[in-house]
């Protein structure tokens, strides 16, 4: 009766493990690797819109998806800015799932032109852009999904005089986000997470208040399962980033950023200048957005 009973423990032991595991084990994504890929696209200055630098950057993301096993194109085209036309390099990689059902995981990746000929814009694109190419390195590793995942790194972000939605600012996301409305993708769109300086060693996540209730509650929810939810929290208004073409379109978003880079708890002084260095970054901080997005992520399939 003893075996009976001890061989009935570890088949219902075995049925709660297949039961329990996750569809992304966060576990996977590595933050040494997320300062590795963030570090290898720093090297590249100047990242400003309209520089062959940019076009550089573009090329440099454009491989390493294919490279990690994502096909990718650069989506090049022109717009309107203050300085006239000018042409800008969106880099789009897509992993297809069982359903039609997308999530949309972008980062910027130019950086503010006019600050210095060397600006290495560390935190301010870099972070989130190597926090997404680790992303999608684990994404890949466990796919298939639900979910059908769209990865962007776009271009023109940065506004060179004052953010408006028709010609300066957000150049990149809002031709991207016009496309998937266009096509008839927006309906599909479970969730447009974007991610903007997520790499400061003082983590301090404020999520906009015109970012979806529901994904906040999400990511609140996954932050809190893995004992982060201390780095999270609410700003105390609307951002403008490239999250706002895609909620203008209708799409449900959510912003990870953390307005908080500076020399002293509660400063921006590092923000769009020179200061904005490798050095500033912390592997714990790519670590924790990293997981927490990938256990939000666990919570929508």
């Amino acid at each position: 009766m003893m075996e009976i009973l001890k061989i009935l423990f570890l088949i219902s032991c075995g049925f709660c493990l297949l039961a329990c595991k996750p569809a992304v084990e966060t576990s996977l994504f590595s933050g040494e690797h997320a300062l590795a890929e963030t570090a290898a696209l720093v090297k590249i200055v100047p990242r400003e819109s309209g520089t062959g630098g940019a076009r550089r950057a573009a090329v440099h993301l454009e491989t390493r998806m294919q490279e990690i096993g994502v096909p990718a194109v650069i989506d090049t085209f022109k717009d309107q800015t203050p300085a006239g036309e000018m042409y800008f390099h969106n880099v789009v990689g897509r992993l297809p799932g069982k359903t039609s059902r997308l999530i949309v995981i972008g980062s910027h990746f130019d950086t503010k032109s006019g600050i210095a000929p060397d600006f290495q814009g560390a935190n301010d694109s870099g972070s989130s852009s190597g926090v997404l190419l680790e992303m999608i390195r684990v994404l890949k590793s466990r796919a298939p999904y639900e979910t059908e995942f769209m990865f962007a790194f776009f271009d023109g972000e940065e506004c060179l005089k004052q953010y408006n939605m028709m010609t300066d600012g957000l150049h990149g996301s809002r031709r991207l986000a016009k496309e998937v409305y266009t096509a008839g993708g927006a309906q599909f769109v479970e969730a447009v997470i974007i991610l903007d300086m997520i790499g400061d060693k003082n983590l301090n996540v404020t999520i906009p208040r015109n970012s979806s209730r529901k994904l906040t509650k999400e990511l609140f929810a996954a932050a809190d399962e893995l004992g982060h939810r201390a780095k999270f929290g609410l700003a105390r208004g609307d951002i403008i980033d490239d999250h706002v073409p895609f909620l203008a379109l209708g799409m449900p978003v959510i912003n990870l950023i953390d307005f908080e880079y500076g020399s002293a708890p509660g400063l921006n002084d590092y923000w769009h200048t020179p200061e904005d260095t490798m050095d500033k970054l912390s592997v714990e901080s790519l670590q924790i957005i990293g997981d927490t997005v990938l256990r939000m992520i666990e919570r929508l399939q």
